[in-house]
């Protein structure tokens, strides 16, 4: 471009030159009338520039298509320009406008306008830059403005058709008269109650909460169901459940994913955090700007959410600049379809290389939103908590009452903390100190040396090795992030031992030494590696040096030398309840933003600031300069404003989703254009409004729709049903489906009595030991250790788990607020012949055993299907039981539509 710009000025003056006689002949050029006068008149945009511009250009830069973001069928869009942020005409400046630069160019130049056919001639080229040099004058367009996307338009909360029934059902019923078709009789109460059970709780409800409900309910339906409806919401249980559908929506997982898919440090943290705003019922715009700015809000964990998508660790990409950038930009738009499909409704990633094709999504805006997430990092960080906050008093505690017995030691002693060790020293002042390795391990990557202030003295130490040869260094490091550390690497004398000494020029007082190996991996990542670290440190002897000059020995060997038990335990108890780094995303300087053209971090284009969506929003008016936490914060409370008409659809449509199990809008995380338009567009208004205005209550939205004739109603199937409505989006039936996985083993475990009910803290494994680059692999999940609900399960990104994955459980790659439902043969082996479900039933076979045959089969139907069996049920069970056992019954009855599905 560099030599095609240098042909602009010429051009530009040779279009000069033919202001003069060559203007007679811009009378004969191709697409322009033919007059006398034209040199003597102005340029006329309709005779004279429109013609051209409709030949050769429109096709590719018009209403139906825009080529680089540019269109030249109105003036505004010509003055506007394209992705490059320059106009395409600057009036009265031809040599300033990029469309005069592009047609100009070599014929052979890749980048000549238009790319195909005859280039324009010399006269057109003129002309052109005649009308600019003009003003660039032409009549307003004639555009009808196009409709603005559903999604976007305000919300206007409609008049309910029948104050006297549930809002819901009167908005539902309008819809179903119009098909012929109306809601279905009520469900019989044991349906009812394991409906709830699974849509508010996830897990079936027992035979004794089953009796209850039923007596409860022969004396007042009404005031049972809403007592059970109050129970279920109240309980710890339903948190658990609807945080999974949250964590599904933003693909969350326990790891990073690619081909390195290393484990995210502490990143649980996160899940709980859902877990609680969902039991404590967090108004739905809190909860949004806690994930965006929670260190902002006390919330500091729920910034998880930013970084639960996947991303390519920077670690594993390089030291190639452009490879660099790339990355860095593919991070940030995992962050972009994470907020856009879970809180937007919008697929903003489609705006990454160009503007959306289908949606009012310009580049600019996805750059401009873009920019509010500059500060931001994919990492670790320590929780901004209060000191008043359980971790940091616990932190606090424990290490007062480590530092109250190491003031009663009078000898050495080591130290194993998680990323290092401390060796401890007697309180005297001593000249130096001296490591004698004993082993062929010689490295150190960090060891600093700290006076009883906790003041670190290495500075103040002059350093020596008896290492030698051309490679031998003693290098002294300094990163800023966590010390000062040496690189102390070289070839032993024959018949001596390695030795690293600090000696000082004045005798002091060291309190301790911490000392560690391959500190970006153990104390700096952001992730852990799992197994023993400290095999990996090097074996050593610790001598000191009296004030007299004589070296005596403190510490035989580091591994050896017994620790201080009290001290160790209560280290691995500060390792489990205090403050610790977590992957929750780290803050960074923000840079400024360009629009990157293609998507291409080689080819930057315009600077844009921080910014919403500007279909929808007025400017949030922030600039290049604003802070981290500013822009963060504004970005999050413009998709929490009331004003935003996507947020409160969005989610009331999600709410919709996982109690009927089919959204208003189908196509739950896209609101576009590409995706499906509202079966109920009032109601869905209607929702959103009444989200609002009851303060974003997720569990008061809950409330409405389960208290609804429609959530109440059978779900057979009718003839009239069937044939106007197949799929019951209009909800003439409540829909049956399939239960997810986490549902049928969660109750498979309720069944047996192995459930372990805690709520919160570290998942459970059920994969190897992974060591860097090793490859995740199931290697147990089916013993005791595993008994939890199964979103205390590690989410693996892109792991198989070797059968609940078979039920569509999702591998956390991609953005999943509605799962898909398969129907395989592999999901009926896994539910009758997997080593899980084996365990299980044996021990329900155990648990209904009765030496009354039919009273066992009875124990058992009342423990899976909350009902006796019918006549048939009961001969063909005793058949079973007879010829193959009660464990083969068990998994027959856990193999059946009846506990399969939602009904």
């Amino acid at each position: 471009m560099n030599k095609n710009r240098a042909l602009v000025g010429a051009v530009t003056f040779a279009i000069a030159l033919c202001f003069g006689s060559a203007q007679a002949e811009s009378s004969s050029l191709v697409g322009t009338k033919k007059s006398p006068n034209a040199k003597m008149r102005p340029v006329d945009f309709t005779a004279d520039i429109k013609p051209i511009f409709d030949k050769h250009c429109i096709k590719c830069h018009g209403e139906k298509k825009q080529k680089s973001d540019l269109r030249l069928d109105s003036r505004a869009n010509i003055l506007k320009g394209g992705d490059l942020g320059e106009p395409a005409a600057s009036p009265g400046h031809p040599e300033k406008s990029t469309i005069i630069e592009f047609i100009s160019l070599d014929p052979d130049d890749d980048e000549i306008m238009p790319p195909k056919g005859d280039p324009l001639t010399k006269e057109q080229i003129a002309l052109i830059s005649r009308w600019i040099k003009e003003g660039a004058k032409m009549p307003e367009a004639k555009i009808t403005k196009a409709e603005a996307l559903w999604s976007h338009k305000p919300i206007i909360k409609p008049a309910v058709l029948n104050n006297e029934q549930n809002s819901v059902d009167s908005f539902l019923e309008k819809k179903l008269k119009e098909k012929g078709l109306t809601f279905s009789q009520a469900a019989d109460p044991i349906t009812l109650l394991r409906r709830l059970h699974l849509i508010l709780t996830g897990i079936l409800p027992s035979a004794s909460e089953v009796q209850a409900f039923t007596q409860a309910w022969e004396n007042n339906p009404t005031e049972a169901y809403d007592a059970k409806v109050e129970e279920l919401l109240a309980s710890e249980h339903y948190g658990e459940r609807w945080a999974q559908h949250w964590l599904d929506a933003i693909r969350w997982s326990e790891t990073s994913g690619s081909e390195s898919n290393l484990y995210r440090k502490y990143s649980w943290r996160y899940r709980d955090y859902v877990i609680d705003s969902f039991n404590n019922d967090k108004p739905y715009d809190h909860f949004i700007i806690d994930q965006l700015a929670g260190d902002q809000t006390g919330f500091p964990r729920a910034t998880g959410f930013m970084v639960a998508g996947p991303h390519v660790p920077p670690a594993t990409v390089g030291h190639e600049p452009s490879a660099i950038k790339e990355a860095r930009y593919d991070r940030l738009d995992q962050v972009m379809q994470t907020v856009g499909a879970s809180m937007m409704g919008m697929t903003l990633g489609c705006a990454r290389c160009h503007s959306h094709k289908f949606d009012p999504i310009k580049i600019d805006d996805y750059y401009a939103m873009l920019a509010n997430f500059q500060g931001l990092e994919f990492g670790i960080r320590k929780p901004e908590l209060s000191d008043n906050a359980p971790a940091v008093k616990n932190g606090k505690a424990i290490m007062e009452e480590i530092s109250s017995i190491r003031q009663t030691q009078k000898k050495a002693w080591v130290e194993h903390w998680r990323d290092h060790l401390e060796v401890h020293l007697p309180q005297k002042e001593i000249s130096g100190i001296r490591l004698k390795f004993t082993g062929k391990k010689t490295s150190v990557d960090e060891i600093e040396i700290f006076d009883p202030k906790l003041v670190n003295i290495i500075s103040e130490a002059n350093i020596s090795t008896n290492l030698y040869g051309p490679k031998a260094q003693l290098e002294k490091l300094s990163d800023g992030e966590i010390g000062t550390f040496y690189r102390f690497v070289g070839l032993i004398p024959d018949k001596e031992k390695a030795f690293l000494s600090f000696t000082f020029e004045r005798p002091l007082k060291v309190n301790h030494f911490t000392f560690s190996r391959d500190r970006k991996q153990q104390k700096n990542t952001d992730y852990e590696i799992w197994g023993d670290w400290e095999k990996s440190l090097p074996n050593f002897a610790v001598e000191i040096q009296t004030t007299d000059g004589k070296w005596q020995s403190i510490m035989k060997d580091t591994k050896e030398d017994k620790t201080i038990n009290a001290i160790q335990a209560l280290i691995e108890k500060h390792l489990e309840s205090s403050v610790q780094h977590e992957f929750i995303g780290r803050f960074i300087n923000p840079v400024k933003t360009n629009v990157l053209l293609r998507g291409s971090p080689s080819s930057p284009g315009k600077e844009v600031a921080p910014n919403g969506l500007m279909a929808i929003s007025k400017s949030l008016n922030m600039t290049s300069a604003t802070s981290d936490e500013e822009r963060r914060m504004k970005f999050a409370h413009w998709i929490a404003s009331k004003e935003n008409p996507l947020t409160a659809r969005v989610m009331v449509n999600r709410l919709w989703y996982h109690v009927f199990g089919t959204g208003i809008v189908s196509t739950l995380s896209d609101f576009g254009k590409a995706g499906t338009l509202p079966s109920h567009p009032e109601l869905l208004d209607y929702l959103a409004t009444e989200f609002m205005e009851k303060h974003w209550s997720v569990k008061n939205m809950l409330r409405l729709l389960v208290h609804s004739k429609a959530f109440k109603q059978d779900n057979k199937p009718i003839e009239a049903g069937l044939k106007n409505d197949a799929n019951a989006r209009l909800l003439w039936r409540f829909p049956p489906r399939r239960a997810e996985a986490e549902v049928l083993r969660d109750s498979v475990l309720k069944f047996t009595g192995s459930l372990n009910t805690q709520v919160g803290g570290i998942s459970y494994r059920i994969h190897n030991v992974k060591k860097r680059y090793a490859l995740w692999d199931v290697v147990d999940n089916h013993s005791e250790s595993t008994w939890r609900r199964m979103i205390y399960q590690e989410r693996m990104r892109g792991i198989d788990d070797r059968m609940f994955t078979a039920f569509d459980f999702p591998d956390c790659g991609q953005v999943l607020s509605k799962r898909p439902s398969s129907t395989t043969p592999l999901q009926a082996l896994n539910l009758m012949n997997s080593q899980f479900m084996i365990t299980q039933c044996d021990i329900l076979a155990n648990k209904v055993h009765s030496s009354d045959k039919k009273e066992s089969v009875n124990k058992l139907f009342q423990i899976v299907y909350n009902r006796e069996p019918d006549a048939k049920e009961m001969a063909m069970s005793l058949k079973v039981l007879k010829s193959e056992g009660m464990h083969i019954l068990c998994r027959a009855l856990l193999n059946s539509n009846e506990f399969v599905f939602i009904q």
